[in-house]
């Protein structure tokens, strides 16, 4: 009678701690993450990371067997012809650490963390211009052989792009993929470097992705067969240009290309690759496609100038170009197009990998609405404000939507209270972008003001956020200070002080793009860069 009066109530407090986790305050629906996270403050632990609201195992890894990149559809680019479409290029950055003795950082190089900063694991990289579109490879099981593509503009502050105009003029740019070392041990931890430069003439890049699964060619023994003609792919890359077109490219394995053209694979020099033509160029008329989001491995949607949104069915698209002969540009016509906001869509993404049927966006008229795909003219409006809404990410297995108010605010609104909002994270600038991850419960977010930040979704009920970092520029206007190791500050309306709204910010410490990666193995590693060209990419594990 005691036993079983005993397991009754250890079950009972079982299921009164899950019951605890999954209350309004948390905001979760269906799955939760382990109780030991809402303990964890100060950043994620790798020991607890965990697969959360998806399983990975059900998706199919060949989706895109089909596509294959053939020796012939690239042309391997001379150095000197290839550096013309990266950035301009600029005198080195004098980079102060936390009051430490400056580095001297050249274009296309980096410096480690770790040598000023012995708790931070990762490196500040020199790409030479101004970030606007970052994101990491999936799919890479080895923390060694990490892959982060970033583009954007040639120049920093020199450079504006008017929206809904097309670029006509120097449209030679490139994405540069960097292939990051990803492990924790700052004692082996290799440097990155730019690994293989895309080079194209679609003009300067506003947003991209990889395929999230699906066309990664897992090694050089599945095509040893067909080895003389075919090249594994790295991952497929959606980019939305300045010229108003969508380019999808199937990326070759560097390494195999090497081995192909009997280089060194110890070479740090990179590979400029040119594509004669993309797997699909994607555009519509009198309007420019601003940013592009994958729905699964099938589907891509674009929120476009005009406040129109398309969505095209990549994989439809692709199967009968390659068993059936290509569509003509002008063919390719989107599955659903149809009129979303009042002006241009700032960001757009989906409510699912696995079932993508819902769109999130929110744009220039404030807005945030979602879209049902399959009866897109009835408009649901989540939250409106009196400002450019610039970003919102939809983690539906945190089973709620984050967006940035006209407070530059990060505020978390949950499915089930579409009424209630609540302040996750505090910026003084706008803010750029917000990033979730499937693996952990902590949300990051970069801004404007110079400072990225991150916090704990798992703790709302007393809201601590965590300051990554702060970038800010010395008075001799060429030394770019680091401000690490800022104690982790509790979000409440006393934050914004009198002084924060008469502060007026540079705009060279402006950090556009943040992003988590997306592999378990590196799940705690983030990657953010900004106007000055300067992108960081670090642990935040905190063991």
């Amino acid at each position: 009678m005691s036993t079983s009066l005993d397991q009754t109530l250890t079950t009972n407090r079982s299921l009164s701690k899950r019951k605890k986790h999954a209350n309004p305050n948390r905001g979760d629906i269906g799955e939760v993450f382990n109780d030991e996270w809402e303990d964890v403050v100060l950043g994620p632990k790798k020991r607890l990371l965990q697969s959360v609201g998806i399983n990975f195992e059900s998706l199919p890894q060949n989706a895109y067997e089909f596509v294959k990149i053939k020796s012939d559809d690239l042309e391997i680019l001379d150095e000197s012809i290839g550096r013309t479409y990266l950035p301009h290029l600029q005198d080195p950055f004098s980079i102060v650490l936390t009051n430490s003795d400056p580095i001297r950082v050249s274009q296309f190089e980096s410096c480690p963390l770790n040598d000023k900063l012995p708790r931070k694991v990762g490196h500040i990289i020199n790409i030479g211009g101004s970030v606007w579109a970052m994101d990491w490879c999936p799919n890479i099981q080895a923390q060694r052989g990490q892959y982060l593509a970033i583009a954007g503009y040639k120049s920093t502050t020199e450079e504006h792009h008017h929206i809904a105009r097309r670029q006509k003029n120097d449209v030679n740019y490139a994405i540069q993929i960097w292939k990051i070392d990803c492990q924790d041990d700052p004692t082996s931890v290799e440097d990155p470097k730019l690994d293989i430069v895309i080079c194209h003439e679609f003009g300067c890049t506003f947003d991209l992705q990889w395929c999230p699964y699906g066309a990664y060619d897992n090694g050089m023994n599945a095509f040893e067969s067909q080895s003389e003609h075919f090249i594994p792919k790295l991952g497929i890359i959606a980019a939305s240009f300045s010229d108003g077109s969508i380019g999808i490219f199937a990326i070759p394995q560097p390494d195999y290309v090497r081995n192909k053209l009997g280089l060194s694979q110890d070479s740090n020099k990179p590979l400029f690759v040119k594509f004669l033509k993309p797997l699909l160029i994607l555009s519509l008329p009198q309007v420019l496609c601003w940013t592009v989001s994958w729905g699964g491995h099938k589907k891509i949607a674009t929120g476009c100038t005009n406040g129109d949104i398309a969505i095209w069915d990549i994989e439809d698209i692709l199967t009968y170009n390659i068993t059936n002969g290509t569509f003509s540009d002008s063919e390719v016509v989107p599955t659903r197009y149809f009129r979303a906001h009042d002006s241009c869509i700032r960001q757009i993404t989906w409510n699912s990998m696995e079932n993508p049927s819902h769109t999130l966006s929110c744009g220039h008229d404030g807005r945030l609405l979602i879209f049902n795909e399959r009866e897109p003219w009835f408009k649901n409006m989540i939250q409106r404000i009196r400002a450019f809404m610039m970003t919102a990410c939809w983690p539906c297995h945190y089973g709620g939507i984050a967006f940035a108010d006209a407070d530059n605010t990060i505020r978390y609104i949950r499915m089930d209270d579409l009424k209630k909002t609540t302040g996750l994270i505090m910026h003084h600038a706008t803010v750029f972008r917000i990033a979730a991850s499937y693996f952990h419960p902590f949300m990051a977010s970069c801004s404007a003001d110079g400072t990225v930040k991150m916090a704990n979704i798992c703790r709302l009920r007393d809201r601590h956020q965590v300051t990554l970092y702060r970038i800010g520029l010395d008075e001799d206007q060429k030394t770019v200070l680091f401000w690490d190791n800022i104690k982790s500050q509790e979000t409440t309306a006393t934050y914004h002080t009198s002084k924060t709204f008469s502060h007026f910010f540079k705009p060279e410490v402006s950090i556009q793009r943040i992003a988590w990666n997306p592999n378990f193995n590196a799940g705690t590693w983030i990657a953010s860069g900004g106007t000055l060209g300067l992108v960081r990419v670090e642990s935040t594990n905190r063991e």
